[in-house]
């Protein structure tokens, strides 16, 4: 796996209907509008946010590549599309196992929570209680004195028990011989120091981003395994708000607060002093995530049913190509049908 597959099977989900711009702002985690629904209209929630700081340069580089390979062509409409060959390649990857929906970067918290939780209570086993700890961010070190907190963590016991936790999860995550040499040597103990990644690269011969990248992979698989757990209860008390409590972003739940109250579009424009279109990005975003949606408040329900049928006709959620055999719809009408009909909406 490396940052060229993945991007690979971005562009093969986004057929022809996006540029190539589109990976980058997914894999960024970007929260506009467009991305937001692109995530959900092309099924590419995994990749969200896995990326937050890939500069632009290295996402050059990879499309590049496979352009120069002849994998991916851009169409005159500068929308990128997989050629014949690149199908082909496409069709060879294996399935990845990221969650960016549902994380956005909070893996890392856990990571963090996991490593000081180690290294503590191995170095109390072994009987030395001032060492310098591995993670130096504040709210991580609260969380860890919080959670150790009354337990005895001297005891070679509950060292033990928290060992086999960890190799419950590993063995249940079904992560690869590589990815548990990565787990394991980013963790350190007493006596030991958690291993860089310029290591890990030299050790399994991969380069350092592609190191990161199976990093981000591993920590959503033991979080897939850990948070439904029930006999793995060290574990899931670290993964405590890691996952995200609502989809939307914090200006959309403060345009739905007012939306929830009776307040129309017009009037969240004018209390909320922002731009109709950012409001109606809110709107778009609230149809995607929100179940109980009402849909039929801003369209008929034979329209969107109409919609929804061409979708599947023509094969495309392209706007503009849906705006021609919709003129009496506005574009907001045909993202919020498009948002409810391929997200939790009605």
């Amino acid at each position: 796996m490396n940052l060229n597959s993945i991007l690979l099977t971005i562009i093969g989900r986004i057929d022809g209907e996006r540029t190539i711009y589109a990976g980058l702002h997914l894999l960024r985690g970007k929260r506009s509008g467009q991305t937001l629904q692109d995530v959900e209209y092309y099924g590419l929630k995994e990749f969200f946010g896995i990326v937050p700081k890939l500069t632009a340069e290295r996402f050059d580089e990879a499309a590049k590549q496979l352009s120069d390979w002849g994998f991916i062509s851009t169409m005159d409409d500068s929308f990128v599309k997989l050629t014949e060959q690149g199908r082909v390649e496409a069709g060879k990857l294996p399935p990845y196992r990221f969650n960016g929906w549902d994380y956005r970067g909070r893996e890392m918290i856990f990571f963090g929570r996991l490593s000081l939780a180690v290294q503590t209570v191995s170095n109390f086993k072994a009987g030395e209680k001032s060492f310098m700890p591995a993670q130096k961010d504040r709210d991580i070190q609260s969380f860890v004195k919080m959670l150790v907190h009354n337990q005895p963590i001297s005891d070679p016991l509950f060292a033990k028990d928290i060992g086999e936790e960890l190799r419950l999860c590993i063995t249940r995550s079904e992560m690869d011989e590589r990815q548990k040499i990565i787990i394991t040597h980013r963790l350190s103990g007493f006596g030991l120091t958690g291993w860089t990644w310029d290591q890990l690269a030299d050790n399994l011969k991969l380069n350092a981003f592609d190191i990161r990248l199976l990093f981000i992979e591993t920590l959503h698989m033991m979080l897939a395994v850990i948070i439904p757990s029930t006999d793995l209860p060290f574990l899931r008390k670290i993964t405590e708000s890691v996952k995200v409590s609502t989809y939307l972003t914090d200006s959309s739940v403060k345009t739905k607060q007012l939306f929830d109250r009776g307040f129309s579009l017009d009037e969240i424009v004018t209390a909320r002093n922002l731009k109709k279109s950012t409001i109606e990005d809110h709107f778009v975003e609230m149809s995607i995530n929100d179940e109980e949606f009402p849909l039929t408040q801003f369209v008929s329900a034979e329209d969107a049913e109409a919609v929804a049928g061409k979708v599947k006709e023509i094969g495309t959620r392209r706007l503009r190509l849906l705006k021609s055999e919709f003129e009496m719809l506005s574009y907001f009408q045909l993202r919020l049908i498009l948002g409810a009909r391929t997200g939790g909406g009605n």
